[in-house]
């Protein structure tokens, strides 16, 4: 062997021998780190007042861990992965409410529309205190999913505070929950289709996104086709109680609007960081646009009024949005099968902005560039009409005269707008650019206010 050969021989064995130490050396850490642990678990064993289960012990500590580090993270044991599965599916009987979790309450991100949580009255913000009578607070995810689905047809009673103060006992029949991700601001005719051209005249139109499905982009393209070929020349995009969903689907809608533009990035301590941009070639014509969020707008709607407001590709109206922008991954664990759901990163809006609400910061969510919050004594009187414009009208067919149509349908618009302040306020806005015509939207015009 030659001189140099052994002396990269020893330098590969050194380098072993070093890791092999180094190896060991975190490992004692690690088992000094956890020595009152394991103290803690056989004191109890051995003198706890009442028998124990060794399970609940390692279940408790491990979410004991997870509650310090934040409200996302969570362990799923075995006998909950079934249910866990059922929550990410999105296809259920319950209610339909998206719940986060913040001090120990579950807190509801939004009902979603025309579920039996919407039209028992549930809203955005509201605090769940108690269920069927039981204390609510410290419940996961899983546990809240496991007792608030179940059989269409059989209730359960929410004690509920609302974000004026209010406390409300409801009753809420579980119903099969099928949410349509794209909407228009009324049912079309016949058709049975959605009626986007909320004013044709003036041509603004309305698009509803409820939730971010795989299905979500071919949609909202249909809608967008619809809309142009009817002559929309303003856009009203409504995010409200959009708890987010795949942000693959949220990313390929921001990027109609804009091109080769950062539309969202994710950082974290441990993972590499991660950019998505735009395309080129955008889709869609530079038109008037006004993006409606709420505190009910979430996750990947955040994403995407965001960006369009940081790109100033729109005008951002309503209130400030939830702050729900962390990234989730979820490991299986090799020995028992459990599910660990864990907090990797953050997501970042094109200009930096931490989407997320973290304990401490000012800055999060999306903040609207026109505030406007929701005037809740009108929310009978919205929750009727929209009942009512989500069904095919029986008296307006294709033959009907094409006068009276619009007739009703401006009646329509204006009951709407009277019950529902905050779409009043995207329409005044869309209205106004469509006057002023800005090919950039650098600040929002005190007259347009």
């Amino acid at each position: 062997m030659s001189s140099r050969n052994a002396v990269y021989l020893g330098i590969i064995v050194l380098s072993a021998l070093l890791t092999l130490l180094l190896n060991i050396s975190n490992a004692r850490r690690s088992i000094t780190l956890f020595d009152p642990l394991v103290d803690v678990c056989n004191l109890i064993q051995n003198y706890y007042v009442d028998e124990t289960e060794d399970e609940k012990l390692i279940t408790g500590a491990i979410n004991g861990m997870l509650h310090r580090l934040d409200a996302h993270s969570e362990y799923i044991p075995v006998s909950d992965v079934d249910d866990f599965q059922k929550q990410a599916s999105g296809s259920y009987e319950g209610i339909g409410i998206s719940l986060d979790s913040q001090d120990g309450y579950l807190i509801v991100i939004s009902p979603f529309e025309d579920s039996p949580a919407f039209k028992a009255g549930v809203r955005a913000g509201d605090v769940i205190l108690e269920v069927d009578g039981k204390d609510a607070k410290n419940l996961s995810d899983v546990q809240a999913v496991r007792i608030l689905t179940g059989e269409a047809g059989t209730s359960v009673r929410l004690k509920v505070l609302h974000r004026d103060g209010s406390e409300e006992e409801v009753v809420i029949t579980r119903a099969k929950v099928s949410v349509p991700t794209i909407r228009g601001w009324r049912r079309h005719g016949n058709q049975n289709g959605w009626d986007y051209m909320l004013d044709q005249e003036e041509g603004i139109a309305y698009i509803r996104l409820t939730q971010f499905t795989a299905e979500s982009i071919q949609a909202f393209d249909k809608a967008i086709e619809t809309c142009l070929d009817q002559g929309m020349d303003a856009l009203i995009l409504d995010l409200r109680s959009n708890p987010g969903g795949l942000m693959s689907a949220a990313a390929a809608i921001a990027d109609r609007f804009f091109g080769d533009e950062v539309i969202v990035s994710t950082r974290g301590a441990h993972s590499s960081p991660q950019v998505t941009r735009g395309r080129a070639d955008n889709d869609l014509p530079n038109i008037p646009l006004v993006v409606l969020v709420d505190q009910g707008s979430a996750s990947a709607s955040e994403i995407v009024a965001g960006a369009l407001q940081d790109h100033r590709r729109g005008i951002v109206v309503g209130e400030r949005s939830w702050g729900k922008g962390s990234v989730q991954e979820i490991f299986q664990l090799p020995d028992s099968g459990a599910l660990l759901k864990l907090t990797t990163a953050y997501y970042y809006l094109p200009k930096g902005r931490c989407v997320h609400r973290r304990e401490g910061e000012s800055e999060w969510g999306v903040t609207p560039d026109i505030e406007e919050k929701m005037d809740f004594s009108k929310r009978e009187d919205f929750i009727k009409l929209t009942e009512e414009l989500s069904i095919a009208p029986v008296s307006e067919s294709q033959d009907s005269d094409d006068r009276q149509s619009v007739a009703m349908g401006g009646e329509l618009r204006q009951r709407l707008l009277e019950a529902d302040n905050q779409l009043a306020q995207a329409y005044k806005q869309s209205r106004g650019l469509l006057r002023t015509r800005p090919s950039v939207i650098d600040l929002v015009s005190p007259d347009l206010q």
